[in-house]
């Protein structure tokens, strides 16, 4: 074996027969090494998803959402324990007979979702899909986009799609009754004008059947029969997006509360006074130039409408009856 000398200036070994080139052989070592590092992160990335049995998928298959209702959360539910990562994708598409079109009515903040590693603790999650509805400003018929699970990773898919349906609000004029009107009018007994309070509220889930079919009207103090009487009634909508104009009329012959314990009705009454009809009593509305609610809303000025106790008669009426926005 003959002795190696190291030739520092070059960085090479010289045996008498070679020369070793040291500072390659460095380079050499470092770059294998970082090559196993790569193989060894890959392998544990691909290890790194759930191989327990776990599903997902979209906890509902409609929605139905106004189209001002900005950022909404889509869930889908993670069933099962997992010993590693969940991660899904999403895609999105207008649908129906007037599908959304995405940039321009809806926006998706991110389609590909993950949910890391639990250690086996959790049984069931969520991951939410950020939908952003964007308003339009224009009455249009409402629009429907639907979500898919594209694919998914560490979990099986079970509902994959999801349809969501975005209510147009602008054509929801139910909803823009809600608030204080002041109604107006003249008492029958004594021929005095009077202006009362009258708040109209209605049901927010679009799904109740009264939903844009009938307001609730309360008023505090509309009579005085000896004793103040805060009174509470429906009013009956309707509303035609085509010529723009809708219909409220008071309920005949429905009890509604009243103070004092007793239950009244509206009666109206023709103008002989004998003549009881049961129609309801119907003032037409349109609106303004700006696409507004009219700031008045009159009944047939000659229309008298009798606060009725079953069982005791009228007692008291009113007539030339007006709803003004405040």
């Amino acid at each position: 074996m003959c002795p190696v000398r190291l030739v520092p200036h070059i960085a090479t070994a010289d045996t008498g027969h070679c020369t070793i080139n040291i500072t390659k052989m460095k380079y050499l070592k470092i770059f294998m090494l970082t090559v196993a590092a790569v193989v060894l992160a890959s392998c544990s990335d691909d290890e790194s998803f759930n191989t327990l049995q776990t599903t997902v998928g979209f906890e509902q298959e409609n929605i139905a959402i106004k189209e001002n209702v900005g950022y909404y959360n889509v869930p889908i539910a993670i069933d099962g324990y997992r010993n590693g990562d969940v991660a899904v994708e999403i895609v999105a598409e207008g649908t129906g007979a007037n599908p959304a079109v995405e940039g321009k009515n809806f926006l998706i903040t991110d389609k590909t979702l993950s949910l890391l590693a639990d250690n086996d603790t959790t049984a069931a999650a969520v991951l939410n899909v950020q939908l952003q509805t964007i308003d339009d400003k224009e009455i249009n018929d409402n629009r429907e986009l639907t979500l898919t699970i594209k694919s998914a990773q560490g979990a099986t898919v079970t509902t994959s799609k999801v349809v969501i349906t975005l209510r147009d609000n602008d054509a929801a004029f139910f909803e823009k009754f809600y608030g204080t009107w002041t109604l107006k009018g003249v008492y029958a007994s004594s021929g005095k004008a009077f202006e009362k309070n009258v708040v109209l509220t209605g049901p927010n889930d679009e799904t109740d059947p009264d939903y844009n079919k009938k307001l609730w009207a309360t008023s505090p103090g509309l009579f005085n029969v000896g004793v103040s009487l805060d009174c509470e009634w429906p009013f009956y909508f309707t509303f035609d997006k085509e010529t723009k104009t809708g219909t409220l009329s008071f309920g005949l012959y429905e009890n509604y509360v009243a103070t004092y314990g007793s239950e009244y009705q509206w009666v109206f009454v023709t103008d002989d006074g004998q003549s009881y009809v049961t129609d309801p009593v119907v003032a037409t509305w349109k609106l303004d130039e700006n696409g507004g609610l009219p700031a008045v809303i009159e009944w047939d000025p000659e229309a008298m409408i009798y606060l009725y106790q079953p069982g005791e008669g009228w007692w008291e009426a009113m007539y030339n009856l007006q709803l003004v926005q405040k």
